[in-house]
């Protein structure tokens, strides 16, 4: 955009030496979300088509900001033609992850978040506050410890 006239220009028109836009805070951006999702993705990464699924249904369907997607692993399961035991197991290992983050719970459900630092729709100022205390996703998927009974 030409901040002088407001006019927006295709980046094609523009020289090789000339930057695009000027960022000075503000807006929004994805390249680290690009990053990890490309990671996660990744054959290698550990995490099965279902928690690539899962995953995908968080990011989209999200509310905006750092609220939690208030739905039931059978909403979730009915959206994706999946059982809600293979939604339960996908959340368990992008929780582990760091990819999602419990949120509230409501009795005896617990509600997910994204974790800001994966993925974030908002203001970047919002992103920074979220992301304060929010640990780093990892790639590849931790490993299930079984509890002892």
């Amino acid at each position: 955009m030409n901040t002088n006239t407001g006019e927006y220009l295709q980046l094609e028109l523009l020289d090789k030496d000339d930057k695009p836009f000027a960022w000075s805070s503000g807006g929004r951006h994805v390249n680290v979300s690009k990053k990890l999702a490309s990671a996660l993705w990744a054959k290698s990464s550990g995490y099965s088509k279902d928690d690539k699924l899962v995953y995908g249904y968080y990011l989209f369907n999200s509310p905006p900001g750092d609220e939690p997607l208030r739905e039931s692993f059978r909403q979730i399961g009915s959206n994706l033609e999946l059982r809600p035991n293979a939604v339960s197991k996908a959340v368990g290992n992008l929780h582990r992850g760091g990819f999602l983050l419990e949120a509230e719970k409501v009795g005896r459900v617990t509600f997910y978040k994204l974790n800001s630092r994966a993925a974030y729709d908002g203001p970047s100022l919002h992103q920074r506050r979220a992301v304060e205390n929010a640990q780093h996703p990892v790639v590849p998927c931790p490993p299930a410890t079984k509890e002892a009974s």
